[in-house]
């Protein structure tokens, strides 16, 4: 029996820019040959940021952490989203970050 082998990909463009991420997620509409994850929240802070990111010209995607189905949900908690962000540009969504997290995360205290 022989075991799989996991192998790079040559050319990850002719995919598509989001063949590697969840396929229940929304992007901001920036392209990018490579994603990293940067932060998991609140679904409000992480679509904030995602528009935040789209001003300040980084590729973002967002998609919930679990898939649970909708009657699993619990009423009144908040579902968690991953961002992920385009590896060209990680650096510019950590000053990003860095500056609008502080005001989206008081105004979801308030």
């Amino acid at each position: 029996m022989s075991a799989s082998a996991s192998r790079p990909i040559g050319q990850p463009e002719r995919f598509g820019r989001l063949w590697w991420l969840p396929d229940q997620g929304e992007g901001n509409g920036l392209d990018d040959t490579g994603w990293a994850p940067l932060a998991v929240g609140d679904i409000g802070v992480i679509r904030a940021l995602v528009a935040e990111l789209r001003v300040a010209g980084v590729p973002a995607f967002a998609a919930p952490v679990t898939r649970r189905p909708p009657r699993r949900r619990q009423r009144g908690r908040s579902d968690r989203y991953q961002l992920w962000v385009g590896t060209s540009r990680y650096s510019r969504a950590e000053d990003v970050l860095r500056v609008k997290l502080p005001a989206l995360l008081a105004g979801t205290k308030s």
